[in-house]
């Protein structure tokens, strides 16, 4: 009886070990993105399920008008174009530095970003969260090298396709 409670202890202990030993491993990626990265080109993503949208939209507010006479939802969808194109000039300027404890911390000029982080879906994406605010924020990872990464970051007002490379 005693030596049957032995080998039930044994093969759960064996079983914790084996399963927390999986769980502490890292992606490879992990050790790929720490370091200090500059980018080299930043562009809008042009989603076709966000065209098919916002063209359904116009459709829709084609036939509702202003008071101005300009079509309704036109300054909106505008605003957040210029918002976007705001977003993609500072993102041109603004160097990113990844930690290995898991923060990171993005010079935006006049205002660094500071963010923990997370890699999710097998090494192809990182989900950050601000320090100050708590938000959270989703980078898909399209490309990764040991000198480059190109990535997908999803922002409230867009999408944008960031090149970065490796500073030494």
């Amino acid at each position: 009886m005693n030596t049957n409670k032995f080998l039930t202890f044994c093969t759960i202990a064996l079983t914790i070990v084996v399963i927390s030993s999986c769980g502490i491993t890292s992606h490879p990626n992990e050790k790929i993105i720490i370091g200090k990265w500059k980018p080299v080109s930043v562009e809008k993503v042009i989603d076709s399920s966000a065209i098919q949208a916002a063209a359904s939209l116009a459709g829709n507010s084609a036939q509702k008008q202003s008071k101005d006479g300009k079509p309704a939802g036109e300054g909106a969808a505008s605003r957040k174009d210029a918002t976007l194109d705001r977003l993609v000039q500072a993102e041109m300027r603004a160097t990113m530095e990844i930690f290995a404890n898991k923060t990171a911390v993005k010079n935006f000029p006049g205002k660094p970003l500071h963010a923990t982080w997370k890699m999710k879906g097998k090494g192809t994406r990182i989900v950050a969260k601000n320090v100050e605010n708590k938000m959270k924020f989703v980078i898909e990872i399209l490309e990764i090298n040991k000198e480059q990464i190109v990535v997908i970051e999803h922002a409230p007002v867009g999408d944008i396709k960031i090149t970065y490379e490796r500073q030494f």
